[in-house]
This record gives structure tokens, C-alpha cells and sequence, in this order.
């Protein structure tokens, strides 16, 4: 038996790669949906032998049935067109699309639901504790609203009294620390500034010894710029934080999607999206982190400091991927 690794952009495109290569009598052994696509695992005994009994109930004809995510309907069909009205790539609209359509969105099944199956099964959530496990420090493009959200998830520590600290690394010397103060009128005290590098990671070496964490702000990072991405580089390295990136979801797709890139390059592994509140096309950031590998910790769904971040959840990002769109794709009360 001769076994091989195909990989395509959707389960049907494979097959056909499959058919052109061994042949009309191949047969799938395994299929999984991996980040731009499908990985399926097929074989053919033309080389001679032959199928063992026990083997056939892994195994699934090419010529059989296609799997209930590949069957046109019009739950499917709501789900796909929500997302591209939300600016989501077509092939990332239809692969979320096929994924809930796969793991229990039928035609029967409320297309929301289908949505928040397909995102379930696609992407990951990894919120932030109150109190983290590390420091984190905060990264992003100007305007992205790294601040507040610095300010909101201080807010959210004190509410748990958890012992988490504000420090405004304002390394390009632009008053860091009193933007942050004006956004803690309650922990203005609590707020640390440096200036430089080399007083940052002493800093963090004095709070780790007292048992505590910290939320650093670090001032915007261009992240096509070559320069400012080896700078943060170069700080990571000799400072004990975690990278988490806030990210607006305003902006052209394309743009959001290099940007997550970007920065996951550089380490990241987890995300805040922000100015969700004002931001009608949605698709775009979500597609983009997924893009990029890189995990939503955080939903910013209101400009307030005090419960303005939520976990970000499956079910909250299909919630926000249904809103605004018009009533011909709307995905409530749709059959």
C-alpha cells in the first residue's frame, strides 16, 4: 500500500489532487482543517496487498458521500454571507462556514449557532487572569487603544485585589505615565514610569521579588517598520513579559492581517481587540489573528475602564459577526 499527505484548500480540492495522482480506487485514511485549508491522508493499493477487515471502519471511500460540511444549504450559505458582509476573506467565509456546517450546524440548527460551531472548532481563546501568571506587556499599532486597555485590565486586577501594577514604559518620551493617570483616577498611585530599557527590567526584577505583577504599556509600535519591530525584539529579550497585543478591529483586513503577522513574528501569542463597539465589519480582525496564529484573549465592547473587557469566547465573536448586517443576511431567525 502507498500512502501520501495532501494538502488543499478544501476537502474537495483535495480530492481531486488525490484522484489525478492515484487514482479512482484511493482511499482517504484521515482528514483535519488546518490554518488555510485541509490536511487529508490518503493511500492506494496498486502496488499490491490489500485492505485488512478491521481497517475499513477508519476508512472512507473517495466516491462516497462528502461530509455534511460540503453540502450546500442555507444555514451554510447565512453564515458565509454574514462573514463576507463583514469584510472576512472569501476562503476564510467559506471554510468557517463548511467548519459549522461540520460540527452540528444542519439545516435545521439556528445559522448563529452554526457560527459559533465553525469559530469554535477554528480558532482559540486564552483569556488573561486577573492576576497573570506573567508580566504583560502591552504592544501595538498608534491608536489601537493600548492605554485604556492598560487602564482597564488594572481596573479589572484592584476589582479581584489582585496585586498587578501599572508601569508606563515610556521609552520615546511622550508622558506615557500621565496618559495612563488620567485614565486611573483610583490607582494613580500605583503607577510606575521608565524611561528607558535598562529601568524596566529592574523594575520588573524589584516587583517580582515582591510577589507581584504588572501590565506594561509600551508606547506604539509601527509594525512595518523594521526598525521599531527589531526594538521590540531587542526589549523582549531582556525583560521577563509576555507580548499581548492590542489590536483594533478598524482597518482594512489585508492591513489588520499583515499587522497580526507582524507582531506573532515577534512572539505574540495572544490579543486584545478593541474598538469593537464602533466598528461595524468585524471580519476582518477575526480572520486576521486566526491568520496569524495568534489566540483572542479579550473583547474590548465599551470605552469604559470598568467592565470594558470581556473573555472572548466562540459564542461572543458569532454574537458580534450577526450584528449590523443587513436583514438579507442576517443570521437570527434564519432557517
Amino acid at each position: 500500500m502507498r500512502m501520501k499527505m495532501f494538502a488543499a484548500e478544501s476537502l474537495e480540492a483535495a480530492k481531486a489532487m488525490i484522484f489525478a495522482e492515484m487514482g479512482d480506487e484511493a482511499i482517504i485514511l484521515s482528514e483535519r482543517e488546518v490554518p488555510g485549508g485541509v490536511e487529508v491522508r490518503a493511500a492506494t493499493d496498486k502496488l499490491g496487498g490489500g485492505m485488512v477487515p478491521s481497517e475499513s471502519r477508519i476508512l472512507t471511500r473517495l466516491g462516497a458521500a462528502p461530509p455534511p460540511r460540503l453540502v450546500e444549504s442555507p444555514v451554510r450559505n447565512r453564515v458565509r454571507d454574514s462573514l463576507l458582509w463583514h469584510g472576512a476573506p472569501e476562503r476564510f467565509a467559506e471554510r468557517i462556514a463548511d467548519a459549522g456546517i461540520s460540527n452540528g450546524g444542519f439545516d435545521g440548527t439556528e445559522p448563529g449557532t452554526a457560527l459559533a460551531a465553525g469559530l469554535e472548532h477554528t480558532i482559540t481563546c486564552d483569556p488573561i487572569p486577573p492576576a497573570p501568571h506573567r508580566n504583560i506587556v502591552l504592544v501595538g499599532s498608534p491608536g489601537h487603544g493600548r492605554t485604556a486597555t492598560a487602564a482597564k485590565l488594572t481596573r479589572r486586577a484592584a476589582v479581584a485585589k489582585a496585586e498587578v501594577l501599572p508601569i508606563a514604559a515610556d521609552l520615546d518620551l511622550t508622558a506615557g505615565g500621565a496618559q495612563l493617570a488620567a485614565y486611573l483616577e483610583n490607582e494613580q498611585t500605583q503607577i510606575r514610569s521608565v524611561t528607558n530599557p535598562e529601568d524596566l527590567s529592574k523594575l520588573l526584577k524589584t516587583i517580582e521579588d515582591e510577589g507581584k505583577r504588572c501590565i506594561i504599556e509600551m508606547p506604539a509600535i509601527i509594525p512595518f517598520d523594521q526598525e521599531d519591530m527589531a526594538s521590540l525584539q531587542d526589549l523582549l529579550a531582556v525583560i521577563d513579559a509576555e507580548p499581548v497585543l492590542v489590536i483594533s478591529a478598524e482597518g482594512h483586513p489585508e492591513d489588520l492581517n499583515e499587522a497580526a503577522r507582524a507582531f506573532a513574528r515577534c512572539g505574540v501569542r495572544r490579543a486584545i481587540v478593541t474598538k469593537l463597539d464602533v466598528t461595524r465589519r468585524r471580519g476582518g480582525i477575526v480572520s486576521a489573528l486566526i491568520s496569524a496564529k495568534i489566540a483572542f484573549s479579550h473583547l474590548a465592547i465599551t470605552p469604559f475602564i470598568g467592565g470594558g473587557l470581556v473573555p472572548a469566547t466562540p459564542s461572543r465573536l458569532a454574537q458580534l459577526l450577526t450584528e449590523d448586517a443587513p436583514a438579507h443576511v442576517a443570521l437570527k431567525g434564519a432557517a
